[in-house]
């Protein structure tokens, strides 16, 4: 009993700590998303856009190891016998399942993330382009 009490607050901390990082995440994104427009040059755009790539990529990597954690835990949690067919079931979704049965949790350690690091990549690319519009 002790160890499943122990594995429901390893749950608890790294849901806590994706949930933050998560959330810091889209905070530097943000402040990303308020300053492209600002830029006074091209080169001022370049360097705001690939300064925050390289932040949010950073931020990926790290919701991405929590979310493995998690998942490892939640793996842990599935095998004990004292626990809930909602947890089972949370944990039996694999990666490359149907995407529209996907916990939210999953989806915010590995979709959202990439797919901003991703936008935050094509919109360095294309920031000539972007730059002119604004202006």
């Amino acid at each position: 009993m002790a160890r499943l009490e122990d594995l429901r607050d390893e749950r608890k901390h790294m849901e806590g700590l994706l949930n933050q990082r998560f959330y810091f995440f889209i905070i530097i994104f943000g402040f990303i998303v308020t300053a492209t427009p600002k830029a006074i040059n091209v080169a001022q755009l370049r360097l705001i856009l690939i300064i925050g790539f390289c932040i949010e990529l950073l931020f990926t990597l790290l919701i991405g190891r929590a979310q493995r954690r998690l998942k490892i835990n939640m793996d842990l949690l599935a095998n004990e016998k004292d626990i809930s067919d909602e947890i089972k079931s949370i944990a039996n979704i694999g990666f490359f399942c149907n995407p529209f049965k996907r916990s939210v949790v999953y989806l915010m350690g590995y979709y959202i993330p990439i797919l901003i690091s991703v936008l935050l990549l094509i919109s360095i690319f294309f920031s000539s382009t972007i730059y002119y519009f604004f202006k």
